[in-house]
């Protein structure tokens, strides 16, 4: 499928700030999923200099600026081609990753240790709820990530929540609720509580027909051995395919936040407003 994205942001100062360097990851990524075929963006005011980098993730921009500006505008225009119409089209390599925990071999072990360590120790309830997915799933990789991907769509409540940081997966899971970014987190923590390599994924995605206006959206990608990086979507139960545009990702949810960067103005105060376009 061909998509068009335009991508409008800007923040509005109560006075002038000095901007400090700005990292901006918006360019889509362009691999054998997805095609991009045109990309350009305008930055107000002009910055005094940028670099076009690759960072963990994919393509970004480093923006540096010398004058002081009571507004900041990012407008990104995308023209991108999905190609994964099947998000099964792979066979596992390995006799043992069908089965959990995961066990990777060789380099791949070294190089997916980022995404591999959990963050934290989560308590009782995340355990208890491992294991539910687990049963479930009896030791099944593939169905392991089936069913949990299904449970969080069907049994917690989205809510669009446009600031602040994910939540934890204990805070998630105990209030049942939570932005797609929330359920990201929490299903990119169960899968390497087995051993599975998961990464937070940032980008657009028409494939919620409940949603009138288009949110920047997150999903989760695992690295299946024979499958490369597939991508599941918990917020709508999808294993993702050609609908969903990714723009970056990374083991942290900072590290695929589409514009990263401060301000420095004595009380000053800044608001948000964005507009994304997308046309099919």
């Amino acid at each position: 499928m061909l998509y068009k994205i335009e991508h409008i942001t800007r923040y509005f100062f109560s006075k002038e700030v000095f901007l400090e360097p700005h990292t901006i990851r918006l360019r889509p990524r362009s691999d054998s999923t997805q095609t991009l075929q045109k990309f350009e963006m305008d930055v107000n005011p002009e910055p005094t200099g940028r670099t076009n980098l690759v960072d963990i993730g994919g393509d970004s921009s480093s923006l540096w600026f010398e004058e002081l500006t009571d507004s900041l505008s990012i407008v990104s225009k995308s023209e991108v081609e999905t190609h994964r119409s099947n998000p099964f089209d792979f066979i596992l390599a390995t006799e043992k990753a069908h089965r959990l925990p995961m066990e990777y071999s060789g380099f791949d072990e070294s190089v997916l240790e980022p995404y591999r360590a959990p963050s934290s120790d989560f308590g009782d309830k995340f355990e208890t709820f491992v294991t539910k997915i687990l049963s479930d799933s009896e030791n099944s990789t593939l169905d392991f990530l089936s069913i949990l991907n299904s449970y969080i769509y069907e049994n917690f409540e989205h809510e669009i929540r446009e600031e602040g940081r994910a939540h934890e997966p204990g805070e998630t899971l105990s209030e049942m609720k939570g932005s797609c970014r929330d359920f990201v987190v929490l299903f990119a923590e169960v899968c390497r509580s087995m051993g599975i390599a998961s990464r937070f994924v940032s980008g657009y995605t028409v494939g919620d027909p409940e949603n009138t206006e288009n949110y920047l959206h997150a999903w989760a990608e695992v690295y299946l051995p024979g499958g490369g990086w597939r991508g599941y979507d918990p917020t709508l139960g999808l294993a993702v395919a050609d609908q969903h545009i990714a723009l970056t990702s990374g083991a942290a949810p900072m590290q695929a936040s589409p514009i990263t960067g401060s301000f420095r103005g004595t009380d000053a105060e800044a608001k948000i407003e964005y507009q994304i376009t997308i046309t099919v």
